[in-house]
């Protein structure tokens, strides 16, 4: 059972078929990943969008009642004016219903969390884009810093008017006398 030997052009072409097969399967799995991160990217950016349709639709909500707000401010220092005011409270409350009101911003975050804490930022090939999401995510923070103070702020003006006004009292007797 004696096999002849084989020639080392044999052994030089084996030993090229299993390069090359290697080689291969790499380009095959380097393609395959490069096709995933794209496809990941798009959906970030699709999700991303999304978040953003509905932080505009909530911008748009605060902004209007701000605005309601503050024809309600303009209307109730014209009914403060009104020497007669004392005797009509019903004026004072249509008004003053909502002066106390905060309306706030809240960030829709859920992809910008996830392109923060999964490193996803990496996959965002354009430069420009990449650098607008994470400024957007400073604007929003610093919005959030002035929510926090004018919610600060707001409280300490309730507690005045509240010193200034009973609101639990009867009609007629909302005037703190004290």
């Amino acid at each position: 059972t004696h096999t002849p030997r084989k020639k080392w052009t044999h052994y030089f072409w084996e030993f090229l078929m299993l390069f090359l097969a290697v080689f291969c399967g790499f380009l095959a799995e380097y393609q395959l990943e490069h096709v995933i991160e794209n496809q990941r990217e798009k959906k970030y950016i699709r999700s991303f969008i999304e978040d953003l349709k509905a932080d505009t639709m909530k911008i748009n909500q605060v902004l209007h009642a701000s605005i309601d707000q503050q024809k309600g401010f303009d209307s109730l220092m014209g009914v403060l004016k009104d020497p007669d005011f004392v005797n009509n409270p019903a004026k004072f409350e249509k008004y003053g219903a909502n002066i106390f009101s905060l309306f706030a911003f809240f960030q829709t975050d859920r992809t910008l969390q996830q392109l923060k804490n999964a490193g996803g930022l990496r996959l965002i090939r354009k430069q420009a884009a990449s650098d607008s999401i994470i400024s957007y995510d400073n604007m929003v923070k610093e919005i959030g810093e002035q929510r926090d103070d004018l919610y600060n702020s707001n409280r300490g003006t309730a507690s005045l008017a509240s010193q200034i006004f009973d609101f639990n009292s009867p009609n007629n007797s909302w005037i703190n006398r004290t």
